[in-house]
């Protein structure tokens, strides 16, 4: 059934738009191979959008300088992490679709190869009211019909499968932390930074992305929600001042292989007892139930209060120092 919603969604695009006659045959959406496609740098309202909406701080040096993505650090069950943030988002990914050949139910999907034109496509970019840095992928398979036609919108995507040029997205059942950001970023990842970002279709246009997580990137994401950790930011009862997101405590711990994590991060703010220095993991301020939940069951005597909030941040481990 969610196939049959999401095929009918995208082929649904292509029938909105009043000034495209329907040609048999023919789609004025789909691109011929060999076409150029404008940089979201050429623009002005494309990049003012991003900017203004791709979750960086830009007024924070800590987040944002000299054009380098920061990296933050924070203590995760007693060890020093780096992390990036990348704003706020809510559990409904948003699709991203991977073009390939094979056999998706016999898991014999092969992604088309790096340099080929026909990039992923983001169905959504900073701003859009569907637009997550988390996405939930779809692949797609091209037809022996597809011979290098560009697909950068997903009203082209709905078009290209009523013309057999591909079949219609399957969900894999992962999700990928790929943010989407303003045009001339890098990100830093340490010692082999900064690192460039790679490029999607979104809009029409290429548009810059960062894939974070490595080997470990493609993530579970069985029932469509995504799924959250918890993240803590500190203040000593009494300050009245704000609480620290400089320094965030993560639930979350570093995965090993095979090992699920979410970068999905619901905010916990905590008054402390104590000087908000000498916390150094989650541990030392709740006890939380069996991990087949992870929620707090109580806290330590370290704690006065604390408010599990509704704001939900994207805050990406850094899996392995000199890689995004």
């Amino acid at each position: 059934m969610r196939l049959l919603a999401i095929t009918a969604a995208v082929t649904a695009a292509c029938r909105l738009d009043p000034l495209v006659p329907d040609k048999p045959g023919a789609s004025a959406h789909v691109l011929p191979a060999g076409t150029a496609i404008p940089d979201a740098a050429s623009n002005p309202d494309l990049v003012a959008q991003l900017t203004l909406h791709d979750g960086i701080d830009t007024g924070n040096p800590k987040a944002l300088m000299l054009n380098v993505i920061q990296r933050g650090t924070g203590p995760s069950h007693g060890a020093a992490v780096r992390f990036w943030s990348f704003g706020t988002a809510t559990r409904a990914p948003s699709p991203l679709y991977i073009f390939g050949t094979g056999d998706v139910a016999a898991r014999q999907f092969q992604e088309l190869p790096p340099g080929n034109p026909q990039l992923r496509l983001a169905a959504a970019v900073p701003g859009d009211y569907t637009y997550s840095p988390l996405h939930t992928v779809y692949d797609v398979v091209v037809t022996p019909a597809y011979k290098g036609e560009l697909i950068t919108t997903t009203t082209a995507l709905a078009d290209a499968i009523d013309l057999g040029l591909v079949e219609p997205p399957v969900p894999i059942g992962s999700f990928i932390d790929s943010p989407i950001v303003r045009p001339g970023l890098v990100l830093d990842i340490g010692p082999n930074g900064p690192v460039a970002p790679t490029k999607l279709f979104g809009h029409g246009h290429v548009v810059d992305s960062f894939a974070l997580g490595g080997e470990q990137a493609f993530q579970p994401d069985p029932n469509g929600l995504l799924p959250t950790s918890q993240v803590s930011y500190l203040r000593e009862q009494g300050s009245g001042g704000d609480y620290d997101a400089s320094r965030p405590i993560f639930q979350a711990t570093l995965p090993s292989p095979g090992v699920s994590y979410t970068p999905l991060s619901v905010v916990v703010n905590v008054d402390l007892t104590v000087d908000p220095n000498t916390i150094k993991s989650d541990i030392a301020l709740f006890i939380r139930t069996p991990l087949v939940t992870g929620s707090i069951h109580m806290t330590t005597s370290d704690v006065a209060l604390y408010t599990v909030t509704t704001t939900s941040k994207v805050l990406q481990l850094q899996l392995v120092d000199g890689q995004p």
